[in-house]
């Protein structure tokens, strides 16, 4: 990382990065020299390079957890200063992964260690979200999601300001926003005839998809963390989660799953019920609200699975169905209606 060549030094920091996050308690005996070379390149690296030995940063706090104590001081008051700044899209590429970064020197350092910090990175991470930038909102919920995990329930006071633009996004209409790209960019590309098909499924942002993944990610994070301060805004963010089971996207697809799996289960630990009993009919009932969340997401999935060619998603949808009924037992299931008409399940 001492080489003269951006170029070396950009590739080098990659592949650090990749290393890092897994080293686990091997990184300790590396940890003193490479923050200290990190760190200057952060200070002193050109802007395309100072991304990626930030973000190699938080792979070296990920790994060392309470290892990272000694350099959590410098480390976060420069996080503080990246997450505060504005400017061109190399900036914002600095301010975003130093969004990302402070969650996961949040994990690392602890609840206590952070907490003076909470409140600042929060109105920058908040103040991120306004900028026209689908990257700049991915960091966002990439934060309150680890931030959620550090904090639980002392997150609620913040979900206020996040459900919003949670609804935001996922909301986002993706051909609308391509169009505007569009508009805003190449004008070679105004006259072409190729794109004549108003129709065509090919009018879509994928930025603003990675966006819909990453907000989907952060709903099931942040109600499974912070329980009832999340409930106001279950219903509408559960609606709009189903209405992501049929996007073109397999990524988000997925995510929209895992999430409304979450919203299940969180709502029937909510409840502290007695633990379920085998058999039907179901002789320890669920509450009302668990029945309702079953009664949305459950019909929804397994219509979906019907079409569904994508194998990782699949795989999701058994994986989820096993653990809910695991956690939540036969009442997930009891209305077989659903089963029966799931020739890929049981198959005549």
């Amino acid at each position: 990382m001492s080489d003269s060549n951006e170029a070396t030094v950009k590739y080098a920091l990659n592949a650090l990065d990749c290393i890092l996050e897994s080293l686990g308690a091997n990184i300790a005996i590396y940890l003193p020299q490479l923050m200290e070379r990190l760190v200057v390149l952060l200070d002193t690296g050109a802007m395309d390079v100072k991304p990626i030995a930030l973000s190699a940063i938080g792979s070296a706090a990920h790994s060392s957890g309470e290892g990272f104590a000694p350099y959590f001081g410098e480390v976060i008051a420069r996080i503080k200063r990246a997450m505060a700044l504005t400017g061109d899209d190399d900036t914002l590429a600095l301010r975003g992964v130093a969004t990302d970064t402070a969650g996961a020197i949040a994990e690392a350092a602890g609840r206590e260690a952070f907490r003076p910090h909470l409140e600042e990175t929060m109105r920058l991470a908040i103040e991120g979200m306004d900028i026209a930038s689908s990257g700049m909102r991915e960091s966002g919920y990439c934060y309150f999601g680890v931030m959620s995990r550090v904090f639980e329930a002392e997150f609620s006071q913040y979900i206020g300001y996040i459900a919003p633009h949670l609804l935001d996004t996922l909301r986002m209409d993706e051909t609308a926003a391509f169009e505007q790209d569009i508009d805003d960019g190449s004008e070679d590309m105004e006259n072409t005839d190729d794109d004549d098909d108003e129709d065509s499924p090919f009018k879509v942002n994928t930025a603003v998809a990675d966006e819909k993944e990453v907000a989907a990610d952060a709903a099931g994070e942040l109600f499974a963390s912070t329980g009832a301060g999340f409930l106001p805004y279950v219903e509408d963010i559960a609606k709009e989660l189903v209405n992501l089971l049929e996007h073109y996207s397999e990524t988000v697809r997925k995510s929209a799953i895992v999430s409304l799996f979450t919203f299940i289960r969180t709502f029937h630990k909510i409840a502290m019920p007695e633990p379920w009993k085998a058999g039907v009919p179901v002789r320890v009932p669920i509450n009302d609200n668990t029945a309702a969340m079953i009664k949305l997401v459950l019909p929804a999935v397994l219509e979906m699975w019907k079409d569904e060619d994508d194998k990782m998603v699949v795989t999701q949808i058994c994986v989820e169905l096993r653990s809910i009924m695991k956690d939540v037992g036969p009442a997930v299931t009891v209305d077989c209606k659903y089963f029966a008409a799931r020739e890929r399940i049981a198959p005549k």
